[in-house]
């Protein structure tokens, strides 16, 4: 990597792919460089712990109908499950199953906490969405809980005008063979070199310097698809150091938390119908936390517990037998222990802890909403950011970071013809 190319990309997420594969079709030189020995970020499709697909992270075709990786994985034939609503009612309160009318109860409440949230939001209030719930109702904890595993954070923690900028169609459609395997198919010719963390930037030079273990890579401009977390963790030295108008918005767009605990049994132990979805909040104990479970996705015979913000956060760190603990002895309550007998696997995530990720996707505090257009913003003139957290309104998906990489792409493809002209007319 000793020549000076026109862009380097820094990370090689959906981002980062997407803006590297622009840069290429634009005409540019490009070096895309990863941490990892992978690509796909956080959109990881594992099918080498259980010898069948699971996504790690990403796991939706959010917006599916307006999402354009919908229709790339049409062109590469990757099957999703297209159904209006894919969340079938199923709700286990602890000492037994819910009624429909437990569950109908619980979908009111939610759906009207999200829908006062988001009018609180676009009323100009950039108030926690915990300030709009009810907190002593019934299902407090597991509304609580949807909302930390769709935005990684507490309602305590998520800005209401933040979801009011969500552009949401409700129209959401999981991958039969993985979001990670969509992006790895789809950009599986692309160059990129990986087990190449970056550990200091400089661009304050003629050309941007990137230092990593495999030496010192030069370009002409720079795009970084880090999450906010990475990059507010000072793991990259930049040279000049970031502006402080951008370190206060990286604060105010934390990367928040969501794991999964993935289950894996010989047979089918629970006789439920495929890709089920079950909620979990046992009432004989106000002070355990509520999660959430795919059951049997597209005919395996998995089940997937689904942690979300401060959860998520705590045993990831207390470590894998903690977090496996946890989700095992709700999946005990809900179908009994001895399904455990075809017990074949276990994993967990640790997207918390993984120290290129420090977490799963961004939601802005209460307050900071605004401080994504501050990401969006160009850091100079040859210097882009990009990833979902840039997004103004499909930021937490793997969407939101494709089509910001292809906009950081095309703004380092315009600066860079603009110096051409500039030494042309000199």
């Amino acid at each position: 990597m000793s020549r000076v190319v026109d862009v380097v990309v820094v990370g090689a997420g959906a981002a980062g792919l997407a803006a590297a594969s622009r840069a290429y079709e634009l005409g540019l030189s490009c070096y895309l460089l990863e941490a990892k020995d992978r690509i796909g970020g956080r959109t990881h499709t594992d099918t080498a712990t259980f010898g069948v697909a699971w996504d790690r992270g990403a796991h939706w075709l959010h917006s599916a109908d307006v999402n354009p990786l919908t229709r790339i994985a049409d062109e590469l034939a990757h099957p999703y499950l297209a159904r209006l609503r894919p969340f079938d009612g199923h709700f286990h309160l602890g000492a037994g199953w819910g009624s429909a009318a437990d569950w109908e109860a619980y979908r009111g409440e939610f759906e009207a906490a999200v829908e006062h949230a988001i009018e609180a939001g676009a009323a100009g209030q950039d108030i926690a969405a915990l300030d709009v719930m009810d907190k002593g109702s019934r299902w407090a904890r597991m509304v609580h809980h949807i909302f930390a595993a769709i935005s990684g954070m507490p309602p305590s923690e998520i800005s209401t005008a933040d979801l009011a900028a969500y552009r949401d169609t409700e129209v959401n459609w999981p991958l039969e063979r993985g979001y990670g395997g969509l992006i790895a198919a789809r950009y599986a010719d692309l160059p990129v070199e990986l087990s190449t963390p970056v550990s200091e930037i400089d661009t304050s030079g003629a050309n941007i310097l990137l230092e990593t273990p495999r030496g010192t890579v030069r370009a002409r401009s720079l795009i970084v698809t880090v999450s906010t977390n990475v990059l507010a963790s000072g793991a990259i030295r930049f040279t000049p150091g970031l502006p402080a108008r951008l370190i206060s918005a990286l604060e105010g767009v934390p990367t928040g938390h969501a794991n999964k605990v993935a289950f894996h049994f010989r047979r089918d132990v629970f006789g439920l119908p495929d890709t089920s979805y079950v909620n979990f909040m046992d009432e004989r104990n106000p002070a355990r936390p509520a999660c959430s479970f795919q059951v049997r996705p597209f005919s395996t015979n998995l089940a997937i517990a689904y942690l979300g913000g401060d959860l998520a956060e705590n045993l990831d760190r207390a470590g894998e037998a903690e977090m496996t603990a946890f989700a095992r002895e709700a999946l005990g309550d809900m179908f009994g222990t001895d399904i455990f007998k075809e017990l074949e696997g276990t994993a967990v995530t640790s997207w918390t802890t993984d120290p290129h990720m420090m977490g799963a996707y961004s939601c802005a505090r209460p307050g900071h909403a605004k401080s994504r257009a501050v990401l969006a913003e160009p850091v100079s003139e040859r210097f882009f950011l990009a990833g979902e957290a840039v997004s103004a309104d499909w930021f937490s998906t793997v969407q939101g970071a494709h089509v910001t990489g292809i906009e950081a792409a095309e703004k380092a493809a315009a600066y860079l013809a603009g110096a051409v002209a500039a030494v042309r007319q000199r």
